[in-house]
């Protein structure tokens, strides 16, 4: 199996997503984040369905201290739409993206950043424009390695992913 699948006009379709805002601060140290929404969920008795998925965008703007805003977001899919929210917890019954290009990635989690680069490129070389989003549906984990699925939707005639 190669360390990058690569594929185009993929769609992605979550059902019954609980997220969870990763503070900017924390971006890059997400375990912390990862822990209280799994103890969240086990104090609340709900059953998850699917992996772990990590959304982000692209930089949405600059705070009052010049910083970068960036929205990241932890997500689980549930078995359930029966949920009762609490801050700073967000549900939605559905998520779908109608055309995403999409990389399977099998390899050292350090490397995990080429998957993005390369769907980065593919569409650089293809002039197609991106909405800045990212989903990364992680697997499978083994010490160093990992199996993801991560998909960049593209931008329709109108500007906007289609998310129907």
């Amino acid at each position: 199996m190669p360390k990058i699948e690569f594929r185009e006009s993929k769609i992605l379709k979550l059902t019954n997503v609980l997220s969870r805002k990763v503070p900017e601060k924390e971006l890059f140290s997400q375990e912390k984040q990862i822990v209280m929404l799994q103890n969240w969920l086990k104090a609340k008795g709900y059953e998850t369905q699917g992996p772990l998925i990590m959304f982000s965008t692209g930089i949405m703007g600059l705070d009052s201290n010049k910083k970068p805003i960036i929205d990241s977001r932890l997500m689980m899919q549930l078995k359930t739409d029966k949920v009762q929210l609490e801050i700073p917890y967000k549900f939605e019954k559905e998520i779908r993206i109608e055309n995403c290009l999409m990389a399977r990635f099998n390899d050292n989690y350090e490397q995990l950043p080429f998957a993005t680069q390369k769907l980065n490129l593919f569409a650089y070389e293809n002039d197609i424009e991106l909405t800045g989003e990212t989903y990364m549906i992680l697997l499978e984990q083994e010490e160093n390695k990992l199996l993801a699925d991560v998909f960049m939707p593209v931008k329709s005639e109108s500007g906007e992913a289609k998310n129907e």
